[in-house]
Order: structure tokens, then C-alpha cells, then sequence
């Protein structure tokens, strides 16, 4: 009786873990990071990156008190999620890592 107790036990709290693991997973599944000279955009309160592998120019959207001091031709990395934001692809910005200026 008290083996098949501990047999249960020991699948109950695997199953448990595994399960954790799996949820961690699927939420930093939609987190993606860019690196490239970052700047203001022409629209209040936005921001641009250019990605330094692709060339491709990524709006960017984000706590502004975090993103605007490196919004003057810095290289940094960005990760956040990206979103439609009135039919346009938007960067929620969650973090940022100065690197250097751009050249």
C-alpha cells in the first residue's frame, strides 16, 4: 500500500514539473530579439530599429522612459513580442541592451 502511495506521489510531481516546463516554453516561444541602430520614428511616442541581418525596418513600441534615451543612432538589442498594430507589424519592446553607437 504505502509503495503504490510513493509510485503515485513520485508520477504525481513528475507530471507536475513537466507540465511547468511545458508552459514556460510556450510563453517564450513569441519573444524575439533584434539588434540594430535604433531612432526615433516619424510618429509620436514610436520608435525604429533597422535589423542589422536583414536591413528590414521594425517599429517599435514600449515603455518610452526605457526607449527613448537610445533612440538617437544606437546599436542595441531589443526583445519584446511582435503585434498588428493598426494593420502594421509592431515591436513590443520589453528590454533593452545598449551595445555601442552605430557606425
Amino acid at each position: 500500500m504505502r509503495r503504490t502511495i510513493l509510485v503515485f506521489g513520485v508520477l504525481a510531481i513528475a507530471l507536475v514539473f513537466s507540465l511547468a516546463t511545458t508552459a514556460q516554453e510556450k510563453k517564450d516561444a513569441g519573444e524575439v530579439q533584434v539588434t540594430g541602430c535604433f531612432n526615433k520614428a516619424d510618429t509620436e511616442g514610436l520608435f525604429v530599429i533597422t535589423d542589422e541581418t536583414s536591413g528590414k525596418k521594425i517599429t517599435v513600441s514600449g515603455d518610452p522612459a526605457m526607449l527613448a534615451r537610445h533612440a538617437n543612432n544606437h546599436k542595441v538589442t531589443l526583445t519584446g513580442t511582435m503585434a498588428k498594430e493598426k494593420d502594421k507589424e509592431v515591436l513590443k519592446a520589453t528590454n533593452l541592451r545598449m551595445l555601442a553607437l552605430c557606425q
